[in-house]
């Protein structure tokens, strides 16, 4: 009798201790990232990155002062000129990829599928590519330039050479965030702290801008934050 008693106190335990969980998961679900308009942003569809402060949008550029010839993400210096189209792949989009969490309550095992839909959420484990190109955004691994100054050392450029999909090790350095900087304005910060591989250690920064012969690159470093906001791409078809 005190056995059964004290089981069935366990099994409450568990269940209450569940719904708690859930019930604050539910109070703190993440935010949609917002473009100019004040819409969400949506997976696979197009939208300009743009300096919040000073400075155009994003493209793809080479610097002269790389020994490796990759292609690097730069700033346009020009304020009028939005860049290059990008689109914003979260990690659980990829099939066969999703997160599937376990959970024991009662005795079986609850099985559930983490999926974010078709918007882009705050804080969520992105794809960065632009439109048109297999590779997408990766941070370049530190020091590997040699013909770079002490000064930039720990500078690391967001180059082109990431393959989309399959989270985990083998990518790790092709996956950013997106924070908001402000709730008050669409302003964001892009920032490099991936948890696709817990295993793996990661130097996390933030993305900002890097001058070298004149232009503006995209590079990860402790440096201070730089504000995007995010302008929705308009085609002739668009409503």
């Amino acid at each position: 009798m005190c056995r059964s008693v004290i089981f069935g106190l366990l099994v409450f335990a568990l269940i209450f201790q569940t719904e708690t969980t859930n019930g604050s998961s539910f109070h703190h679900q993440a935010q949609a990232v917002l473009d100019t308009d004040g819409n969400e942003l949506q997976v696979g569809r197009e939208y300009y990155i743009v300096s919040a402060v000073r400075g155009g949008g994003v493209t793809i550029g080479k610097r002269e002062s790389s020994s490796s010839g990759t292609h690097t993400v730069r700033q346009h210096s020009y304020d009028m000129n939005l860049g290059s189209p990008v689109t914003f792949t979260p990690a659980s989009s990829f099939s066969g990829e999703m997160l599937i969490q376990e959970e024991f309550v009662g005795g079986e095992y609850f099985r559930e599928t983490s999926s974010q839909g078709n918007r882009i959420e705050e804080e969520a484990d992105l794809n960065i590519g632009f439109s048109g190109l297999k590779r997408v955004w990766q941070v370049e691994e530190a020091n590997n330039d040699k013909s770079s100054s002490s000064h930039n050392q720990t500078t690391r450029y967001v180059t082109l050479e990431g393959q989309s999909g399959h989270p985990g090790s083998s990518t790790v350095r092709n996956w950013f965030r997106i924070e908001r900087i402000n709730r008050s304005s669409p302003e964001y910060r892009i920032t490099y702290c991936p948890s696709v591989c817990e295993s793996c250690h990661v130097n996390c920064g933030n993305v900002g801008i890097t001058k070298d012969n004149g232009k503006r690159w995209l590079s990860v470093s402790q440096h201070e934050e730089f504000p995007f906001v995010f302008v929705r791409a308009r085609h002739s078809n668009d409503q």
